[in-house]
């Protein structure tokens, strides 16, 4: 039975980084409840250092995990900055190489691949995608543990994404925390209904709202689609 610790940074007294409306302590706790759903549904026990607006100790908060004999710990937080350019994503490892570089590098490699038009700030001096720092959360526990930053929220076009694709950010999170437990992850679809005919789409979820392939929806509602190449223009005829 694999365990996890989740941990939503900040909270209470503590409201964490402030930028554009937004507070870090809801994103964390939003963003950790998402991908702790994810990772149960796949059979991976989580327990969680907070679920509600509540201040913790860092100390504490690794205990949280020590004590829970847990096999990962993955902490989520929100960047600030005072230039207001600054964006991105970027994942930290304590210093030396541990169990934990392998964790960042799984969770790191599904983020740029989910978003490729979001900076990923790598640790530029020894080519490793994650940042070495010894934060007291992840010194202080004894299993492998990442701190994530997911964006910055001084940044409008960050602060937007924090805002908008939550449950996309979560997925990919999760996505590497499964891959790093060598556990598949579950490729369900989105479950559709045409003229009573069932179909299953691959797309995403987001925001309330289903999103699938316009070839794959044309072509099941008995449409033909076709690329014009020429004025890159999506064709679809009865």
């Amino acid at each position: 039975m694999v365990k996890g610790t989740i941990d939503a940074g900040h909270g209470g007294k503590d409201p964490g980084a402030l930028g554009n409306g937004l507070k870090e302590k809801d994103i964390t706790l939003a963003m950790s409840k998402k991908v702790g759903a994810i990772l149960q549904e796949h059979g991976v026990v989580i327990n969680y250092t907070r679920t509600t607006d509540k201040f913790l100790t860092l100390t504490k908060r690794a205990m949280v995990a020590n004590n829970a004999n847990a096999d990962f710990f993955v902490s989520f937080h929100v960047n600030s900055a005072t230039n207001p350019n600054a964006r991105g994503f970027e994942l930290f490892t304590t210093k030396g190489t541990t169990k934990a570089d392998e964790l960042a590098e799984y969770i790191a490699l599904e983020i740029i691949k989910a978003f490729p038009d979001v900076p990923f700030r790598s640790d530029k001096t020894d080519g490793d995608l994650d940042k070495e720092e010894n934060f007291t959360v992840i010194t202080k526990t004894k299993m492998p543990a990442v701190l994530v930053e997911m964006g910055f929220i001084v940044n409008s076009i960050d602060a937007q994404m924090l805002r908008t694709q939550q449950d996309k950010i979560a997925t990919v999170i999760a996505k590497g925390i499964l891959k790093y437990l060598g556990i598949a992850y579950k490729e369900d679809g989105i479950k559709i209904s045409i003229n009573g005919k069932p179909y299953v789409m691959e797309g995403v979820f987001e925001n309330n709202k289903n999103y699938v392939g316009v070839r794959e929806l044309a072509e099941a509602l008995g449409y033909k689609v076709d690329w014009d190449v020429a004025n890159k223009v999506v064709k679809i005829n009865g």
